[in-house]
């Protein structure tokens, strides 16, 4: 019943000094709408991010391509080596560090549908080039391990080409034309997110057409292989995937070293981590000036409940002259300091949401209001005011009774 009524005073006061209670509630509802904010932004980044290098498809990935041999003693063996050849694959069996090899041929060519023609990148694959770069497929399927061996004249669009040439009709099961060659339409890639990641790789896949290897092989020639991508089993090993990936194609080269292998897949997780900073430090940043405003709303709660203190002298003398103890009179006014915090955090989380939805109309998924964001703002705002509350609640506790009638 004491705390209904502490409550009940403490609004009270607050209606009978609306000005001077909203100065004093500016601070706590200032740094609850920046905690909300700032935390549902940084949230929304880095999912952004996160789904952008996702997307990248270079996690834990190896490039394998051709290079001309650097010494004399190679060049005058390098007819010992085929190259870089999509039986390559078969060299990976007993791989440990590595996963899933995919050889790749690039191109371009004239695709052609509905009356429409675009130039765009040819991509020969094989099956496990979908997991190898995470390319999913929003519509229909990819390339399957039957299309390759059946040399099937299929193919997989990008997101974009297939907006170009189909709009938003579904393009699954039509026919297009590749440099002269009808292939049926069995998939459709994912759309990319690259609002804050994106590179010529994903440009020109998002504009360009997947076949399978051996079809590409058809159209264009025999042992076409541009590069070979290669996934490391475990993201963290990339560096020792890289070096058994190197020895596994020197010998299935006979000792000559005419590839080259990049690991993407280790600068991939360096950004990672150089990301990772750089918004913990954002965070930090944020943090602190939203919780300077808070620790401001403090004061100012501090002040208000000191100067209340004052005002209501007599009534504390007449409550503890009527046998109100020490503990009841601090409780009083320590709830109505919470209460005063409590109501910055409730309109300040609410100020928040808002923004955050109008914000987030900006963003193309959208942004998601931070719920930790809300928590973690209306429990620090609390703590101020419980905090702010504690020496005034103390002083007016400790009151003599005949000084605070006095008074």
């Amino acid at each position: 019943m004491q705390i209904k009524e502490s409550v009940r005073t403490s609004l009270e006061e607050i209606r009978a000094h609306k000005l001077r209670s909203m100065l004093t509630l500016s601070g706590v509802i200032l740094g609850t709408v920046s905690l909300v904010v700032v935390l549902s932004l940084l949230g929304g980044i880095r999912a952004g991010v996160e789904k952008g290098i996702n997307d990248l498809g270079y996690d834990g990935v190896l490039y394998v391509s051709g290079k001309r041999p650097v010494d004399r003693l190679q060049q005058s063996k390098a007819h010992f080596s085929q190259g870089l050849r999509e039986e390559d694959r078969a060299a990976f069996k007993n791989a440990v560090e590595t996963s899933a090899h995919a050889p790749v041929a690039e191109g371009e060519g004239i695709v052609a549908a509905n009356g429409l023609m675009r130039k765009a990148s040819v991509f020969g694959v094989t099956p496990e080039y979908e997991y190898v770069r995470n390319r999913s497929t929003s519509m229909g399927r990819f390339v399957s391990e039957r299309d390759q061996q059946g040399v099937r004249p299929v193919c997989v669009l990008g997101w974009e080409l297939k907006e170009k040439l189909f709009g938003k009709k579904d393009a699954v099961g039509e026919q297009i034309t590749l440099s002269g060659r009808r292939l049926e339409v069995i998939g459709v890639v994912h759309q990319f997110d690259m609002n804050f990641v994106n590179d010529d790789d994903m440009l020109r896949e998002t504009r360009g057409i997947y076949v399978p290897l051996s079809t590409y092989e058809t159209i264009y020639g025999r042992n076409s292989v541009s590069y070979m991508v290669v996934k490391a089993a475990q993201f963290e090993r990339a560096v020792e995937a890289e070096d058994e990936t190197k020895s596994i194609m020197t010998r299935a080269h006979n000792g000559i070293r005419d590839v080259k292998v990049t690991n993407v897949g280790k600068e991939i997780l360096e950004e990672r981590e150089k990301i990772d900073v750089l918004l913990r430090n954002w965070m930090i940043v944020f943090f602190s000036i939203a919780g300077v405003s808070l620790v401001i709303g403090g004061v100012g709660i501090f002040s208000v409940l000191k100067i209340s203190i004052g005002e209501r002298l007599y009534e504390i003398g007449l409550r503890k002259s009527m046998g109100a103890s020490d503990g009841e009179i601090f409780v009083q006014f320590l709830i109505e300091s919470i209460t005063l915090s409590t109501m910055g955090a409730a309109i300040g989380g609410g100020l928040g949401v808002l923004l955050v939805l109008a914000i987030g109309s900006n963003f193309p998924g959208g942004l998601l209001v931070s719920v930790p964001g809300i928590i973690l703002a209306g429990s620090f705002a609390i703590s101020i005011g419980l905090m702010a509350g504690l020496y005034p609640s103390l002083v007016a506790s400790r009151m003599e009774p005949v000084e605070a009638l006095r008074g």
